[in-house]
């Protein structure tokens, strides 16, 4: 059965009931609340829909189901192709949450494209089906809503990005829509690939860009701080480590990740999650990554993500200078099948927006004067 009940004025009752506010003065702590956008809810006919609807199936997972899946049965789901109306109501349940920026990972929309595989590794083995990924992205770029909920790419050390592609990306940034940090075009970075972040530079001057300002999301604090492959900050796209019991716990390690990034001098932007846990993809791997089998914190409750928020309110207070965009990225939107998401999820009574709500004070609280 399709589920119904997810219009565009059911969604706005979030922000008509008065969950978060965005009018938050310059004062605040947190300025603009990010999420990872990594969009593979699609049809099983594609590529990447079939591994989806594959591990998200079992019953014991429609916690973790975005609410716009189709439960055809106890242990059956699939996607349909969403309209513009339902992609927008997704992008209303982020905006009345106090989300202002989507982080979408960066793909090629072009399937004829011909591309030097950059290895033989397990990113570079599925490269010819990324094409699918960019369906949400194009629908954000299309959506009426693009002013109030803004986008930014992350680029994938895995993709061997053509010149075109380049381009699409630098003539994206020129959008009013396209988020900026210190003024800049933000671009975070998901891979050691300094020859990439050169030729986007080297393509912004080309076309009449700024320079973005540049965010590596790997390891490490040797990266180069001049040049056209110079990073301008850390932060990190999945959470910290693995064997946490408990929320509490994972939250330890995120502060740990974020204060080490802290040192010699580098600026961050603070990672935030809503939780880890692989296990859709430990029983229904997939060909793109390893998940081995680790322990994995219990789903996060509501009030658990609140005051989380309020811990990381705290440390990025604590480290100010460190934290001069005043940006934030969240692990994620709708990462369903490794336990981070935002997005309502599936019940036979409509859509489970306990996570949703939580976030929306969560950003309260991130966004309150010191």
């Amino acid at each position: 059965m399709k589920q119904a009940g997810y219009s565009a004025i059911a969604t706005s009752v979030l922000f008509a009931i008065g969950l978060v506010s965005r009018a938050v003065g310059a004062d605040g702590v947190v300025s603009a609340v990010g999420a990872i956008n990594w969009d593979c809810s699609l049809p099983s006919s594609t590529f990447f829909g079939s591994y989806q609807t594959k591990s998200l199936s079992p019953a014991k997972y429609r916690h973790m189901t975005p609410y716009y899946a189709d439960v055809l049965g106890p242990d059956k789901i699939d996607y349909h192709w969403r309209t513009q109306e339902e992609y927008d109501c997704e992008m209303q349940y982020a905006i009345d949450a106090g989300i202002d920026y989507f982080a979408y990972c960066w793909y090629a929309d072009d399937v004829n494209a011909e591309r030097v595989p950059l290895s033989t590794g397990r990113g570079a083995s599925v490269d010819r089906h990324v094409c699918e990924l960019v369906y949400a992205r194009n629908m954000h770029l299309k959506s009426a809503l693009r002013a109030k909920l803004k986008l930014c790419a992350i680029l994938c050390g895995s993709h061997p990005y053509t010149d075109g592609e380049v381009e699409t990306l630098v003539r994206a940034m020129k959008e009013d829509c396209y988020q900026k940090a210190m003024g800049k075009p933000l671009l975070y970075l998901f891979g050691n690939r300094g020859d990439l972040l050169a030729r986007v530079r080297k393509t912004c001057r080309r076309m009449g860009v700024d320079s973005p300002y540049a965010v590596a999301m790997y390891g490490g604090r040797n990266h180069p701080r001049e040049g056209d492959a110079a990073i301008d900050a850390l932060s990190d796209y999945p959470p910290a480590g693995d064997g946490y019991a408990v929320f509490s716990e994972l939250m330890d390690a995120e502060l740990a990740r974020n204060s080490a990034k802290c040192r010699d001098g580098w600026s961050v932007i603070p990672h935030f999650t809503t939780g880890k846990d692989h296990s859709p993809r430990i029983d229904s791997p997939v060909p793109w990554c390893d998940n081995p089998p680790r322990r994995y914190p219990r789903p996060a409750s509501g009030e658990e993500i609140i005051e989380g928020a309020r811990r990381l309110r705290d440390w990025i207070v604590a480290n100010r200078g460190s934290c001069p965009t005043g940006h934030i990225i969240t692990f994620a939107w709708n990462e369903f099948e490794e336990g981070g998401w935002i997005c309502p999820t599936w019940t036979p009574n409509g859509p489970d927006t306990t996570r949703v709500k939580a976030f929306a004070e969560a950003v309260r609280i991130l966004k309150s004067p010191k």
